[in-house]
């Protein structure tokens, strides 16, 4: 049992001292950001004051890739490898451990889109906003335009919906308007909380609901990639620890995962724009077929 909590203990604190470093140097890069809009409304305190409230909600996105990093970097330590082995050779396995490690990072990102980072993220936006914008009381309002099976269009915004045709007809109703207005909407989807996705996963506009179901199955499903990304740079690791290096964990650590994170965005964008269906969103399962062809056929 000792053995389990050193590795756990271990493999927590190494997820934790990138994750810190990853903060801190988006920290910096934030501060900066924030210098141009320093004046009589606007101090050094109030800066500060949001960068730290908001940094939850920048860094959310960082998790997994710091638990991959974090993860990978800890087998460097000769003391922990041993550790490792003598588990190893006890019966545990490597997709075991990956579980057991990576089942905290998951828990902890997973809630962090219900509590606490997303009040604390519109807080902290809507007093910056309130000190550095001309316009804080001018809340935006969103606009959505469908097609119709007639041939003209339908826009519909919390005040009115009008339709409009190729021959220039212009129709005001309200028909839409009343359950437009009743939309939990935010321009950046990213701030609302899993029940407020769900909440209005089922309303009477597609394109609204396009984005916030591919939103909901990013969030719920993308840490399979990341854990199947570190099972395949654990079994790396393993074997070819003769020229194991922190320089090699960094570049395949943080290479595979923004690669992903530039194909899930890709994905997600291409979803909306060309209104695909958002089960696409799940790309993410195709690692485990992936995972394990890879295992079988090569030789690490």
């Amino acid at each position: 049992m000792k053995v389990y909590r050193y590795i756990i203990f271990r493999s927590l604190v190494s997820v934790l001292g990138v994750l810190a470093i990853i903060c801190a140097i988006d920290f910096s890069f934030n501060f900066f950001s924030q210098i141009e809009d320093i004046g009589e409304d606007y101090s050094y305190r109030d800066a500060l004051e949001f960068l730290v409230a908001s940094e939850p909600y920048r860094i959310r996105e960082s998790f997994y890739l710091c638990a991959v990093v974090g993860l990978l970097a800890v087998f460097i330590d000769q003391n922990f490898l041993r550790a490792f082995n003598n588990l190893r050779q006890a019966g545990l396995s490597k997709i075991k451990f990956s579980a057991i490690v990576f089942i905290p990072v998951v828990l902890l990102a997973l809630l962090s889109y219900e509590y606490i980072v997303p009040d604390l993220t519109r807080n902290a936006f809507d007093e910056r906003k309130a000190k550095v914008s001309l316009d804080f009381n001018q809340t935006p309002k969103m606009i959505e335009i469908e097609k119709l099976e007639s041939g003209g269009y339908v826009m519909i915004s919390e005040d009115l919906s009008l339709t409009f045709d190729a021959d220039g007809k212009v129709n005001i109703k309200n028909e839409y308007s009343n359950e437009f207005s009743n939309l939990n909407y935010n321009a950046n989807l990213k701030y609302l909380t899993f029940s407020e996705l769900i909440e209005n996963s089922s309303s009477a506009f597609k394109n609204f609901n396009l984005k916030v179901n591919t939103e909901i199955l990013r969030r719920s499903i993308n840490f399979i990639a990341y854990f199947f990304i570190f099972l395949i740079g654990l079994e790396m690791l393993l074997s070819s620890n003769r020229s194991l290096n922190v320089n090699r964990i960094l570049v395949y650590g943080f290479g595979s995962c923004l690669i992903y994170r530039f194909v899930e965005s890709l994905v997600a964008d291409s979803i909306s724009v060309f209104n695909l269906s958002f089960l696409l969103q799940g790309f993410p399962l195709l690692m485990i077929p992936i995972y394990f062809l890879v295992k079988r056929r090569l030789t690490f």
